[in-house]
């Protein structure tokens, strides 16, 4: 019974370990896209959110499925 308990108290403390992971690593895709890499890097370090803006502090362009630029915002 024991060894069961143990098992199950590891088990939790591992899952909650990868849920703090997770958490850590937050993106936000900004509304919005560009047509060119050059355009969407122009205003990339200017773009704010509405919503706990301050805790993006990166930025990054990436090239969407529709063909366009989009800004995605990190911390």
């Amino acid at each position: 019974m024991r060894k069961f308990a143990a098992a199950g108290l590891m088990a939790f403390a591992g899952l909650m370990t990868i849920a703090v992971g997770v958490a850590n690593a937050d993106e936000v895709e900004v509304e919005g896209n560009y047509s060119s890499q050059g355009g969407c890097e122009a205003d990339g370090p200017h773009v704010e959110i509405t919503h706990n803006d301050h805790l993006y502090t990166h930025w990054d362009c990436r090239l969407g499925p529709d063909g366009f630029w989009h800004v995605w915002l990190s911390n």
